[in-house]
């Protein structure tokens, strides 16, 4: 009878301190300035591998960009990007896609070649960073990350390149 009782004490307190850890991790907004990359950041690229948060820690911003591949206005900020990729020495650059959009992953491809320019990655969203960190005002968003994962800016919409300039490395 002892036992029953303190083995129904300890789940409980396994179950308290879960419910606890669970409200802390729901309770940041990524979509404020300040708020890290969440740690179970995941996305699919373009060949299928799978790249979680650590394969983009180079020590330098980082820049991810919402986009539909279908947007006219994703495609021009990829071609800014593309015309001025020499100023992303360091920077990486990340175009994260919904889901959804998969199929329309190659149409992209095609229509602004980036194939040529394999410091643009695009991939597909695996855990719902999007909604997440996303504030779907206007296509393009771009969410800026400073060398410690940490979001610095975010732009919405066209954004000439004077506005990125400061935190291109």
């Amino acid at each position: 009878m002892v036992f029953v009782g303190f083995a129904q004490k300890k789940k409980k307190k396994d179950l308290e301190a879960a419910a606890s850890e669970t409200t802390v991790k729901d309770t940041i907004n990524y979509r404020e300035l300040g708020s890290p990359l969440p740690e179970n950041f995941r996305v699919v690229m373009k060949d299928g591998k799978v790249q979680t948060k650590k394969h983009f820690d180079n020590k330098a911003n980082f820049f991810v960009m919402m986009f539909n591949p279908t947007c006219e206005h994703c495609q021009e900020e990829t071609e800014l990007f593309k015309k001025n990729i020499f100023l992303f020495k360091k920077t990486q650059l990340l175009l994260v896609a919904a889901p959804v959009m998969r199929d329309y992953m190659e149409f992209f491809e095609n229509v602004v070649k980036i194939k040529e320019y394999p410091s643009i990655q695009i991939s597909i969203d695996s855990c719902q960073f999007i909604d997440r960190a996303f504030t779907y005002k206007n296509l393009p968003q771009l969410n800026i990350y400073d060398k410690d994962r940490i979001l610095i800016k975010i732009f919405s919409g066209d954004t000439p390149l004077d506005s990125l300039k400061q935190y291109i490395e």
